[in-house]
């Protein structure tokens, strides 16, 4: 990211701008709403939102662009007589609000796409529109990228497009102690994230409604938090980036402050807890809300220069970032993709590790999944290849989906446990991703 900043500026003084069009205006597209007035180079062209009516109320306490807004619903109008209208509206400078996902995508003015709803459908239905209309993509939608970020990658690649997930979460964070420490020669043994609330597996929106009320969180956003779904989306898709495998089913989570990640997160011949070396996982301590990575050498000079430096008698030694800004980071890897066409972090060629669907209570014949942070299902990350061989149906494609069979509390969900809706994007792109890779 060096040099982000002076970029930026050169390109406010020749009197441009980059252009970008966020989905999304709940707790993430807020915030990075809010973030880019004060970022320079960077202007917002267009936001869209399901319910076209709430976007201008949510908005009305930030100063977008020139300030003007054009309201556009895709209601009652042809495509073409909207996309005209869009088309104009952001050549006068105003920003256009509309509840059209595919107007957003197609409008002129925007160079990047930006991806904050959090929906997997969703999702795939603004890469499918941004890869159409060559537009790069930044995605703040984990749970998308788990479950097609790879064939979206390879799809943007083919376009000369990039596809990232935005800096500032966990992930992104996280590739960027991984970057620093393999481009500097040392072998990782570890990479985690710290977890900030006690697990519990059986959290659901009413248990956690005060909660949520206290921490102003969405109370549905909150339980992914606290069951577990997040932490294993978020590895998954640092996996998916780097190709570190979780070493067991739903990675270990093991109760560690700073000061032990190192001797902790080691193999167990080291009197750690790890059978799989290198493995991604998960801590609760004091390492929350930042990301660590434990990395080794067998260089005798270079351990005792980590010694002199502070880090410890080894084998093992700890790189840490104490924090995630979340949306605030995003105009980096705005700014990354515009000048450099980078990625902060992306998929593999081919899927890693995968988030599989478990029952959160008994199940039966007949009930409706709820999805992400919901009552009746939570997220573990398992090996793409394991995942696959047991049919186990990811978790980002179930919400909605009907059993066709009563399902134990704690049971994996197999694709043949359940009817989905077979003509969503989602459903459509996964399939292409399986065919894929296999």
């Amino acid at each position: 990211m060096l040099g982000i900043n002076t970029k930026l500026k050169q390109l406010t003084k020749q009197g441009k701008s980059i252009k970008v069009a966020v989905a999304g205006i709940g707790h993430m597209g807020i915030s990075l709403l809010s973030q880019l007035q004060d970022v320079e180079g960077i202007e917002v062209a267009a936001v869209a939102n399901r319910h076209v009516d709430l976007i201008a109320d949510k908005l009305k306490h930030l100063k977008l662009g020139s300030g003007k807004t054009e309201v556009i619903a895709s209601k009652g109008s042809s495509f073409e007589r909207i996309e005209r209208q869009a088309n104009l509206a952001a050549k006068e400078g105003r920003v256009v609000l509309t509840d059209s996902l595919d107007l957003m995508t197609s409008l002129n003015k925007a160079d990047i796409v930006i991806d904050a709803t959090g929906s997997p459908e969703a999702g795939a239905v603004i890469a499918m529109s941004a890869i159409q209309h060559k537009k790069h993509m930044v995605s703040l939608n984990v749970e998308a990228d788990v479950t097609i970020g790879p064939m979206i990658k390879k799809m943007a690649d083919k376009q000369g497009l990039v596809y990232t997930v935005g800096a500032g979460d966990e992930p992104g964070a996280l590739k960027e102690l991984y970057d620093f420490a393999t481009a500097l020669g040392f072998t990782v043994v570890a990479a985690g994230k710290g977890k900030n609330n006690p697990l519990d597996r059986d959290a659901t929106p009413t248990t956690l409604a005060e909660y949520s009320k206290i921490k102003g969180a969405n109370p549905r956003m909150m339980t992914s938090f606290v069951d577990g779904t997040k932490s294993m989306e978020e590895m998954a898709c640092f996996s998916n980036a780097t190709g570190i495998l979780p070493d067991v089913r739903g990675m270990h989570g093991a109760k560690a402050n700073i000061d032990e990640l190192a001797t902790v997160f080691a193999s167990k011949k080291q009197g750690g807890i790890l059978e799989r070396i290198p493995a991604v996982d998960f801590a609760i301590g004091d390492v929350a809300p930042g990301v660590f990575l434990i990395y080794t050498t067998e260089n005798q000079i270079l351990k005792d220069e980590l010694k002199y430096l502070l880090f410890g008698d080894g084998p093992n030694y700890l790189l840490y970032r104490p924090y995630h800004l979340a949306s605030m980071e995003v105009p980096l890897s705005v700014a990354l993709a515009y000048f450099y066409q980078q990625a902060t972090i992306s998929p593999l060629d081919g899927p890693v590790s995968q988030v599989i669907t478990v029952a959160k209570k008994d199940l039966h014949k007949g009930d409706s999944i709820d999805g992400i942070g919901g009552y009746t299902v939570y997220g573990l990350i398992e090996e793409y290849h394991t995942a696959r061989s047991q049919d186990l149906i990811p978790l980002g494609m179930v919400e909605g989906a009907q059993l066709t069979v009563d399902v134990a509390k704690g049971q994996p969900l197999t694709s043949k446990m359940v009817r989905i809706n077979e003509s969503s994007v989602l459903y459509k792109l996964r399939k292409m991703q399986e065919q894929t890779y296999g």
